[in-house]
C-alpha cells in the first residue's frame, strides 16, 4: 500500500489528509482527520472527517473520484499528492511513504 500525506483546512480547521493506493485491492482510499486537543485530559483526540471506507458505492479505482472527493470537501492539496498516487495506481507500487508539504498547494483545489 502506497501511502500520501499532507496537511491542509476543512471547514477552517487543520486535517490530517492521508490518501493512497491499496495495491492488494487495487483501490485508492482516502482518509481526512482533524486532530483536536481535549483540555481536560490533555491527550491528543482524532476525529475523522472522511473515510473512503464510507462511501463504498464510489468507484475507488478512479483517481478523479478521490479528487472529486476533496474538491467537494473543500481540502485543497499540493498537485504532486494526486499526481503521485496516480503514478503508484499505474505502475502497482506498494509500501510506499510520502509527505507532501502543505505550502505547495498555493491557489490549486485538488492538483
Amino acid at each position: 500500500m502506497s501511502r500520501h500525506i499532507t496537511r491542509s483546512r476543512h471547514d477552517g480547521k487543520p486535517v490530517l489528509v492521508v490518501a493512497g493506493y491499496d495495491r492488494p485491492l487495487g483501490e485508492l482510499f482516502l482518509h481526512i482527520i482533524r486532530e483536536a486537543s481535549d483540555t481536560a485530559s490533555r491527550e491528543a483526540v482524532e476525529t475523522f472527517v472522511y473515510d473512503s471506507l464510507d462511501e463504498p458505492q464510489k468507484d475507488w479505482t478512479d483517481i478523479n473520484i478521490l479528487a472529486d472527493t476533496l474538491t467537494g470537501l473543500g481540502v485543497q492539496v499540493p498537485a504532486s499528492l494526486l499526481e503521485q498516487i496516480y503514478l503508484d495506481q499505474i505502475f502497482n507500487v506498494g509500501n510506499r511513504f510520502v509527505e507532501h508539504p502543505a505550502a505547495e498547494t498555493g491557489g490549486d483545489r485538488t492538483g
